[in-house]
């Protein structure tokens, strides 16, 4: 009974205990492995004498993760420990022990029943990416896909279970960890994909997530969609697709013309919107300025002058036809040349501001708008 479904609450003093005495089991392998003595010891001692003290907390390890992965002060607890057990994993020549730290990881994801007790499991993924995404080696890379796949797959499974939209849950949950990935291994990135679903399934779902995310009243989550957003423009910069043959050509390029596309339309109409008509938190103003300006530079103005110009049209933007006029013209400018990027931010910003008046049908034509005109218009 204690080994099955439950929530926190109904955890009891036994899940509890176990909890703690795993979250014991990550402390005495961070201490051992960080603590400094008066004589070096070698890391490769610390860790063989750490990796038998490992093995035989597995079997039971495994036990707990197969049947208490519903209970997040568990997957708390298990995440902890196979985090700081990546500290044994310093080389290619440790790969079984990181083929057994994500075994168990993907135990824990697959019996997982809510997003709230996948979520602790991505910090182990995360720090996965970032110790060894860069490294040239399938075997690691398989371990990664393997880690996104479970997890996407668990979080799409508890969406359905708890009624969420799962595009949202994945954002939510998942944006920090793929971060990681556009960062370190951004060609694996954009393949992963479960078996008979098209390459690149969890980019085009982050990328359909996006816009929404962006609206959500959570500061969080949309800090971490936006530097998910500007991770990946930054991932689509380091591809070369000359150096690539012609087999991943043929998976990356529709990938990655997706992605292009996805930025151009609904991504930027929703930051121009939410930016320029004051919707957004305001420390959130100058992230979304920076944002725009990276999804404009390599682009092509017809291929962003709809976007602009829908995110001006709505009822929301109420600062009149002249700001609207300055502001698209100053949209262009960034494409044809390099415009600095404060003075876009503060462009971004007056037209924030302006719109957090009490009486916004007042500005439209009155002073600040004649400033506004006058400070950024091209003559100016």
């Amino acid at each position: 009974q204690i080994m099955g479904k439950g929530n926190d609450e109904s955890a009891g003093p036994i899940l509890i205990r176990l909890s703690n005495e795993i979250r014991l089991l990550a402390a005495i392998v961070h201490n051992f492995m960080k603590s400094k003595t008066d004589k070096p010891i070698d890391d490769r001692d610390r860790r063989k004498a750490l990796i038998p003290l490992l093995h035989s907390s597995w079997p039971v390890l495994t036990h707990i993760g197969d049947k208490c992965a519903s209970h997040t002060v568990v997957t708390s607890s298990i995440g902890k420990l196979l985090t700081e057990s990546l500290l044994l994993v310093e080389s290619e020549e440790e790969l079984p022990l990181l083929n057994e730290l994500v075994a168990l990881a993907k135990t824990v994801i697959t019996k997982s029943t809510s997003s709230s007790s996948v979520a602790p499991m991505l910090t182990f993924v995360e720090q996965v990416v970032d110790q060894h995404g860069t490294k040239r080696n399938d075997a690691i890379h398989n371990m990664i896909k393997d880690l996104i796949l479970v997890s996407y797959e668990a979080i799409l499974s508890s969406g359905k279970a708890e009624g969420s939209e799962h595009s949202q849950l994945i954002a939510a949950t998942m944006f920090k960890t793929l971060s990681s990935c556009a960062k370190r291994c951004p060609l694996l990135l954009l393949t992963i994909a479960r078996d008979g679903k098209e390459s690149g399934e969890v980019i085009h779902c982050c990328m359909e997530a996006s816009p929404q995310t962006l609206k959500s009243n959570e500061p969080d989550a949309i800090v971490i969609t936006i530097r998910f957003l500007a991770m990946l423009i930054s991932a689509l910069k380091s591809i070369s697709l000359e150096s690539l043959d012609d087999g991943q050509k043929q998976l990356l390029v529709p990938v990655i013309d997706y992605i292009n596309r996805s930025f151009r339309a609904e991504i930027l109409i929703s930051l121009v919107t939410l930016s320029c008509c004051g919707i957004l938190p305001l420390d959130a103003v100058t992230d979304f300025a920076s944002l725009i300006q990276q999804i404009l530079s390599p682009s092509q103005w017809q291929d962003v002058e709809a976007s602009i110009s829908a995110a001006f049209c709505t009822n929301q933007f109420l600062l009149g036809d002249e700001v609207k006029t300055v502001a698209i013209a100053t949209f262009k400018r960034c494409i044809e040349s390099k415009y600095p990027a404060s003075t876009f931010a503060d462009m971004i910003t007056d037209m924030w501001n302006m719109h957090q008046t009490d009486d916004t049908g007042a500005i439209a034509g009155g002073e600040a708008v004649l400033q506004f005109v006058k400070k950024f218009s091209k003559d100016r």
